[in-house]
């Protein structure tokens, strides 16, 4: 049997060489793997890239068996896999096999769904697989505003907490974790302390805040950037608010790496179609953001990985070149009003 502790052990040991040394072309595999079920969704959130990508360039597709095979040599060494994209995870035919296959090769599993299809039979599977972290997208928790973000039904979205946390503590175990994530813009701040009241009463971990990414004009309007101080001094409160609870809030910009995107050197980002993208923020086709780094049912995993397109953000990492026109101005990077435009067609 196949040790892949080991394994994984030493990809972060050579991992930590590569990142110290300044590789161009890393000697170690991605420590992380964002994988997209599909880029179908069973919702119409009104704020989804897919209400405004070109169809044609982005038709519906399904992550299938093939493409989780192809993955095989970067399971066996990666320490996390999100199950994530510009779809819904839990209707993708093979979201099973995937979480499976990734939890078969020791692989920390992480979820983020909008929770219309995570049945208590869907969390009672999750716990048995030992999954990590389950994220639930909810912008609100006033009964409409939510209903007309997400279209889920804050009852609904408490049940499912609630049985979470009666499930695991009826079979003794702590995992997966519930989290939510929160897009947050000038239409719910003021809901955001409600939100972290509800993860706390729930045992909810984690809030994580993200940006309105707008990828229309008419979203452009409904930025937090618009009233950039008040939006500054609530995330602020927030932050002091969750030293009070046992919910961890994770803020915009808090996740990059001394203000540097750290997806060159840990993320292979795949796409249901087996389109490998080194950046989370723009996993689909336009002609102002596309940049596939390759096809795995078409390239060995390696050479996607120490690529062009990879070495080049690396040189960029690591402070050799300037970093990209699309990554100067990316929203998850850039903190001011003009970087969350992303207008698609």
């Amino acid at each position: 049997m196949t040790d892949y502790a080991t394994a994984k052990k030493r990809n972060r040991e050579l991992h930590a060489q590569d990142v110290t040394e300044q590789r161009e072309s890393f000697e170690s595999n991605p420590t992380q793997l964002i994988i997209e079920p599909t880029n179908r969704c069973n919702a119409s959130c009104p704020i989804c890239a897919r209400h405004f990508w070109d169809e044609e360039a982005n038709p519906p597709t399904d992550l299938n068996e093939e493409t989780i095979d192809a993955l095989e040599p970067f399971l066996a060494t990666a320490d996390t896999v999100i199950a994530f994209g510009h779809g819904e995870p839990l209707i993708a035919p093979v979201f099973w096999n995937l979480v499976e296959t990734a939890r078969r090769f020791g692989c920390r599993v992480e979820i983020t769904t909008n929770g219309l299809a995570l049945d208590e039979a869907a969390i009672d599977r999750l716990i048995e697989l030992g999954v990590a972290i389950v994220n639930i997208s909810m912008d609100a928790v006033e009964p409409g505003a939510l209903h007309g973000r997400r279209g889920l039904d804050v009852a609904r979205a408490e049940q499912t907490f609630d049985y979470l946390n009666r499930a695991k503590y009826e079979r003794g175990v702590k995992l997966p974790e519930g989290g939510i994530a929160v897009v947050v813009d000038r239409e719910n701040l003021a809901e955001l302390p409600h939100l972290l009241d509800f993860a706390a009463d729930l045992n909810v971990k984690t809030l994580l805040v993200n940006h309105l990414v707008a990828w229309d004009e008419s979203l452009h309007t409904l930025s937090a950037y618009h009233e950039e101080q008040h939006m500054r001094d609530t995330l602020a409160a927030l932050k002091e608010k969750a030293k009070q609870t046992n919910v961890a809030v994770v803020l915009p910009f808090e996740m990059l790496d001394d203000g540097r995107c750290p997806m060159p050197v840990q993320t292979f980002a795949v796409r249901a179609s087996g389109e490998v993208w080194p950046c989370c923020n723009a996993v689909f086709r336009n002609e102002r953001y596309s940049f596939p780094a390759g096809n795995v049912h078409q390239t060995p995993l390696r050479d996607i990985w120490n690529g062009d397109f990879y070495r080049r953000l690396r040189r960029a990492f690591f402070g050799a070149e300037q970093w990209p026109a699309h990554c100067r101005i990316c929203p998850l990077a850039v903190d001011e009003l003009a970087s969350h435009l992303r207008s698609l067609k």
